[in-house]
């Protein structure tokens, strides 16, 4: 849905007619008033028009996020302001099944390195990657909040379901036309070319969530899936042609395009999510767990995980009561977070699953040497790297740098997964 903002400048201007009216922030009538002005009487219906809620309220006042367009004029009428005089310009924003991001831990550091990236160095595609439950998808929301303001179109968009590309273009190309690209063309290459036009004629913000699930599976990792490789033609066509906008995906793998022309100081980027660190502790907070002398080595068992920490710190709660140390002595858990790894390791190569069967039976790393040795007599130097290479991508291998060389190793989690399924 369409969403409206206030601008730096239309902030102050709120607040003065505010205080020139003399209600508080909290005085009901703001709301009523509001209400009226979309046919909707607090009085004779008991309830208010759709879209006026104390929440947009808040929301309207703070500025940070968009609320519905109807709502903001209404606001706008009861203060007596002009609504196009205060509204970001050009503010349009769709942001379809996202999620709801009020409640966010960390990700500080991530966060201003990838503004960094698309506001001040104007990167063209920003990979965000990691495995399963890792945090992609809220990061994705989180970031785009925080910049939106340097945008005149913002969409959001999942992937999941797998959506034809010529379909999820043509979404992409009336949205951030404004409706005014009606005569979509009937192939791909004309679709891609008019999609060009919109991100060359304005700055647009467009994230692509899901994108692992166009990518192919059973074979090394960031290949498109059988049909769907003209998602790779609109990953090379947006990172290579000259234009201000700029494309966010999250995926559990690195799309091949991407690694061909990524680079620190060029318009194409990578960042590989980890887990949370102390910053989970919050998570264990909200659930309520005990021993929080013990909450560290929890967080380390899942690597910070949030997804597998909200599962596992459910389980404390209704099977250990509370008890964090009763839980560590036992086996590790992985309950739901299990089913998310099982998707995981099924898109693998037969190769990288021996590659991983292989670590997950080593608690401490391995070299690139050991791994040559024991699979010397069934692969090539070359292959091995190439699987390697794979996992990495996949963000599936921990890579541990020392004086001693380079180790490659799994979480404890993912290693447990793969000696339980392969006893």
């Amino acid at each position: 849905m369409a969403a409206l903002k206030a601008s730096k400048q239309g902030l102050a201007k709120i607040k003065q007619k505010r205080k020139e009216l003399g209600w508080p922030i909290g005085d009901h009538r703001w709301l009523e008033e509001a209400s009226s002005i979309l046919g909707v009487s607090w009085e004779e219906k008991g309830y208010l028009a759709d879209g006026i809620s104390e929440g947009t309220w808040s929301r309207f006042l703070a500025g940070k996020e968009g609320i519905n367009t109807p709502a903001f004029k209404a606001y706008c009428q009861v203060l007596t302001i002009n609504w196009e005089e205060v509204a970001n310009p050009l503010e349009r924003q769709d942001w379809d099944s996202a999620p709801d991001v009020s409640v966010f831990y960390g990700r500080t550091e991530e966060l201003d390195r990838l503004e960094e990236w698309i506001v001040k160095d104007r990167c063209r595609v920003v990979a965000l990657l990691g495995m399963g439950g890792i945090g992609k998808t809220t990061l994705s929301v989180k970031l785009a909040h925080q910049i939106q303001d340097d945008f005149k179109s913002l969409i959001w968009r999942s992937l999941r379901g797998d959506p034809p590309l010529q379909d999820l273009l043509g979404e992409l190309i009336l949205f951030l036309s404004n409706q005014q690209k009606t005569d979509l063309s009937n192939t791909l290459e004309g679709r891609l070319s008019q999609l060009m036009e919109c991100l060359r004629s304005q700055r647009c913000l467009v994230v692509l969530d899901n994108w692992e699930t166009v990518l192919d599976t059973g074979s090394l990792a960031g290949h498109p899936r059988q049909g769907y490789e003209g998602y790779g033609e609109l990953l090379k066509r947006v990172g290579e042609s000259q234009h201000n906008s700029c494309f966010v995906l999250t995926s559990w793998e690195k799309p091949k395009e991407v690694a061909a022309i990524e680079g620190p100081n060029l318009p194409v980027r990578s960042w590989k999510l980890k887990g949370l660190g102390s910053d989970a502790k919050n998570i264990l907070k909200e659930k309520g767990l005990q021993e929080e002398s013990l909450w560290e080595e929890l967080i380390q068992l899942y690597k910070g995980n949030p997804f597998a920490l909200k599962i596992v710190a459910t389980t404390i709660q209704d099977l250990f009561d509370g008890s964090v140390s009763d839980f560590l002595n036992g086996t590790l858990f992985l309950g739901d977070f299990e089913y998310l790894l099982s998707e995981q390791f099924e898109r693998l190569s037969q190769l990288e699953k021996k590659f991983l069967v292989y670590l997950g039976n080593y608690a401490e790393p391995i070299s690139r040497s050991q791994l040559q040795d024991f699979f010397c007599s069934e692969i090539s130097v070359t292959e091995l790297l190439k699987a390697l290479e794979s996992l990495n991508r996949r963000c599936l291998v921990e890579k541990i740098n020392n004086e001693n060389g380079t180790f490659f190793t799994l979480q404890p989690a993912l290693a447990k997964y793969v000696t339980r399924k392969y006893k």
